[in-house]
C-alpha cells in the first residue's frame, strides 16, 4: 500500500509538457496525454495489456479522474497539510534528490582511455575466449541403444534424423543440435569427450547422469583472446563501476566526519 502511495505522490509531482493534450479535466486540474502514458508504464504487465486496447485506454483515463476528484477531495479537508503525508512527501524528496544527486554526480567519474588500455594491456588472461565446439548428440536411456544409434549413422543415416527418431533429449526434435557450447557448459563426461574429438568425429557412447549419449562434433573453435574493441564495453563498465564504488565510499568517510551517525 505504501509503494502505490508513493507511485501516486511521485506521479503527481511531474508537470505536464507545454505539447501535451489534454483528455480530462476535474476541476482545476488537468489530466493530458503524457501523463495518462507514464502512468500506464508504471503498470504491471497484465494491466498494460488489460488497458492497451481504446476502450482500457478510458477505463484507465476514469480511474484517472477518480483519483484527482478524491484528491480534490482530501485537498479541502487540508490533507495537503496532514503529518503522514508532509513525511512521506518528505521521504519521497529525499529519494529524488539522492537519485539526481548520484546520476549527476557519477556521470562525469568514468576511467579514461589511458585507463581502459592499461588495464587491458595487464589484464590480458581476463579476455581470453573460451575453446568451443558446435555439437550435436543423440541421447538414449540404455548402452544398447546408444550403440545401436551410432550403427544406423555408421551404415548412412543421417544424425539428424537418427536423432529426431530415437533421441530422448529435448534437442532431438531439431536433429539434436546443441549450437555452440564450451566444455564448462556441459557435465563433464559429456564435455570431456566433445572436446576429445576432431571436427567430424563420432563418440562411442558417453554415459553420464542424464543418460547414455553418441555424440558428432561438426566444427571447432579455440580460444582467441578479444581485442581491445571487443572488450571495450565489459571494461567501461568494470573500470567505471570500480572508480564510482572508490569515489562513493570516500564521499561517505568525509560526511561521517561532517554529520555524527549514530546507529540504535
Amino acid at each position: 500500500m505504501k509503494k502505490i502511495v508513493m507511485s501516486i505522490l511521485i506521479s503527481l509531482m511531474f508537470l505536464p509538457a507545454a505539447h501535451a493534450k489534454v483528455v480530462a479535466k476535474v476541476g482545476d486540474l488537468e489530466i493530458d496525454d503524457q501523463e495518462v502514458t507514464e502512468r500506464m508504464q508504471q503498470l504491471p504487465p497484465q494491466y498494460k495489456t488489460a488497458f492497451a486496447s481504446e476502450e482500457g485506454k478510458k477505463q484507465f483515463i476514469d480511474q484517472l479522474v477518480q483519483e484527482k476528484l478524491i484528491y480534490l477531495k482530501a485537498k479541502k479537508e487540508k490533507y495537503d497539510a496532514n503529518t503522514q503525508v508532509l513525511k512521506q512527501l518528505d521521504r519521497v524528496k529525499q529519494g529524488l534528490m539522492i537519485r539526481q544527486f548520484m546520476t549527476d554526480t557519477l556521470a562525469g567519474i568514468k576511467a579514461s582511455e589511458e585507463e581502459l588500455k592499461k588495464y587491458y594491456n595487464e589484464n590480458s588472461a581476463e579476455f581470453m575466449g573460451k575453446a568451443q565446439v558446435k555439437a550435436k548428440h543423440i541421447l538414449c536411456n540404455t548402452e544398447e541403444e546408444a550403440k545401436a544409434a551410432k550403427e544406423r549413422v555408421l551404415k548412412g543415416e543421417s544424425f539428424e534424423d537418427v536423432a529426431m527418431d530415437v533421441s530422448t533429449g529435448p534437442s532431438g526434435k531439431k536433429g539434436g543440435d546443441l549450437g555452440w557450447f564450451s566444455k564448462e557448459q556441459m557435465v563433464p563426461e559429456f564435455g570431456n569427450m566433445a572436446f576429445s574429438l576432431e571436427k567430424d568425429g563420432l563418440s562411442d557412447p558417453v554415459k553420464t547422469q542424464f543418460g547414455y549419449h553418441i555424440i558428432k562434433v561438426y566444427d571447432k573453435k579455440s580460444a582467441e583472446t578479444k581485442s581491445f574493441e571487443e572488450a571495450r564495453a565489459d571494461l567501461e563498465r568494470k573500470l567505471n563501476n570500480t572508480r564510482q564504488k572508490q569515489y562513493v565510499d570516500e564521499m561517505i568517510l568525509e560526511l561521517k566526519k561532517e554529520h555524527s551517525v549514530t546507529i540504535y
